[in-house]
């Protein structure tokens, strides 16, 4: 199965080490904007709608690890409902 083995912030991304060798780096705002909680893919799918940014959206309190299968962020506006699995951070690709 592949896991994190180290989680690092750098300036504003984070740094994932994978247990196969593999680095992928992800910006905060594009973690937060591909959250995958139901609420956050619902706006997504809304795509004609305009949201505007919320302070602290893009901030990071917290990150929980989730049994042995993900992580749970905790962000600067008190979003934390979004369980990012480990499979699912892996594929995510920032382009």
């Amino acid at each position: 199965m592949l896991c994190p083995t180290k989680i690092e912030r750098v300036n504003d991304k984070l740094k994932f080490t994978w247990n196969d060798g593999y680095e992928s780096v992800l910006s905060l705002k594009f973690l937060r904007d591909n959250c995958p909680c139901a609420v956050c893919s619902a706006e997504r799918d809304e795509s004609s709608l305009i949201k505007l940014p919320v302070s602290g959206q893009y901030e990071i309190k917290e990150i929980n690890l989730v049994g042995n299968y993900g992580i749970q962020i905790t962000w600067g506006d008190g979003h934390n409902t979004g369980i990012y699995d480990f499979e699912y951070l892996r594929n995510l690709k920032e382009e």
